[in-house]
């Protein structure tokens, strides 16, 4: 009932399907049987059919980080550099796969917090802060594979 709520797209709805239908088959005692109804779960809680359009107005972002941040010049001219060549890029991307990520780094109380919250009022998206700090495994941030009993999704996605 939810994976038909979700309104997934059509490949990710054919692979629920195959999914469902194994779980069907299983007995609940199976040791995969958690793993495929943990996925299914997951893939039926995302916002499937949410979306935002990016506001890829250079003069907006300009005045937006000029005004948030009054120094920090060569970071502000290569995030707009960063936003200028995206909004380039708008048109040829096929599909609307993942683009390019932003990732700023460096010590703590030089403004990446507030530098990429400047940049999300810019564009219209909503913020949202990961600390990667500590992590180990990049299993942590992209997700465990689905063969791992207790595989749970990455960080990105439980954001």
């Amino acid at each position: 009932e939810a994976l038909e709520a979700a309104n997934l797209p059509e490949d990710i709805q054919h692979v629920a399907d195959r999914d469902l239908n194994r779980l069907k088959s299983m007995q609940p005692a199976q040791p995969e049987y958690s793993v495929i109804r943990t996925y299914l779960e997951w893939i039926a809680d995302l916002p499937w059919s949410k979306s935002s359009t990016d506001n890829l107005d250079i003069q907006n972002a300009r005045d937006q980080l000029d005004h948030d941040h009054h120094a920090l010049d060569k970071v502000k001219k290569r995030i707009v550099e960063f936003l200028a060549v995206r909004s380039l890029q708008r048109g040829n991307r096929k599909g609307g796969g993942a683009g390019p990520i932003l990732c700023l780094v460096g010590p703590p109380g030089v403004g990446k917090t507030s530098l990429g919250r400047s940049v999300a009022k810019a564009i219209g998206r909503k913020f949202a802060r990961m600390a990667l700090g500590g992590v180990r495994d990049e299993a942590e941030i992209r997700g465990h594979r689905r063969t791992y009993i207790g595989a749970m999704p990455g960080t990105v996605i439980q954001c």
